[in-house]
């Protein structure tokens, strides 16, 4: 894919297989990082080159009133659906991240213990499962075969669960879908290193390994989500059912509609 400068990464799910040797379509679903620092020219790419025509942000309202993404909002059709709230997942700036750093080291299994945390929060919290129903609906809804972006900051956490979801839902195997979610990090190899190094020599090698922890994608952390929907809703097929809310109807018009 073309890369796009100022944007750590996007990725078209197109060519995913399913697990009956189809796959999905190609210039419909994408993921990536947030959209604040898009120049005229990587908008120009996003809409020429992937058409993408719709982009939905996930962040938070603090997130967005840090980082905002007017640029993208005045060309495209820009939706904001947070997964969570402001108290769920503070923001994070220049002035307070070593501190949230700090307090995340000092909890009781460090910051893997917070990230684990938080994907159990993404399945389970009401705010998210509602953002997951309105999600479904739109690409039911979409007639015209138009695309979506999805993105948070990283576009790993929350816009990895939500895409863990949607492949799911789509066919895709639980393995596949979890490889998906991984291969984030060699998408953003080259960035976490510098920010890795840049902490290490600036801060402190403590410092620059728990952060590296919140930067990366891992099985522990998608699994922790997985189990959590294993524990409380009777597993993944029982919570598309009763929490996101779709039917076989919808399943099979979903996989009719993105998979080819």
């Amino acid at each position: 894919m073309k890369k796009i400068k100022k944007l750590t990464y996007i990725h078209d799910l197109g060519g995913i297989n399913t697990s009956n040797l189809h796959h999905l379509k190609h210039g419909l679903l994408f993921r990536s990082s947030n959209l604040s620092k898009i120049d005229e020219e990587g908008l120009k790419n996003l809409d020429e080159i992937y058409k993408v025509r719709n982009v939905i942000d996930l962040r938070t309202d603090d997130e967005i009133n840090q980082q905002p993404e007017d640029f993208v909002s005045s060309r495209l059709n820009y939706m904001h659906m947070p997964l969570l709230t402001n108290e769920e997942n503070p923001a994070v700036n220049r002035l307070n991240r070593l501190d949230i750093l700090s307090d995340l080291i000092k909890l009781p299994g460090g910051v893997k213990a917070h990230m684990k945390g938080l994907y159990r929060t993404l399945v389970t919290s009401p705010k998210a499962i509602n953002m997951y129903r309105e999600i479904f609906k739109m690409l039911l809804n979409n007639n015209n075969g138009e695309s979506f972006l999805f993105h948070c900051t990283q576009g790993k956490d929350r816009t990895g669960v939500l895409i863990y979801l949607i492949l799911i839902v789509l066919g895709v195997s639980n393995e596949r879908a979890k490889e998906t979610y991984l291969s984030f990090n060699h998408r953003s190899f080259f960035k976490r290193i510098a920010i890795f190094l840049g902490m290490n020599i600036a801060v402190s090698p403590r410092k620059a390994v728990a952060l590296n922890r919140c930067l990366v994608a891992k099985r522990i952390y998608i699994n922790s989500a997985i189990e959590e929907i294993d524990i409380k809703f009777g597993g993944i097929n029982a919570y598309i059912k009763n929490q996101i809310g779709l039917s076989e109807e919808d399943i099979k018009k979903l996989r009719k509609m993105y998979v080819k």
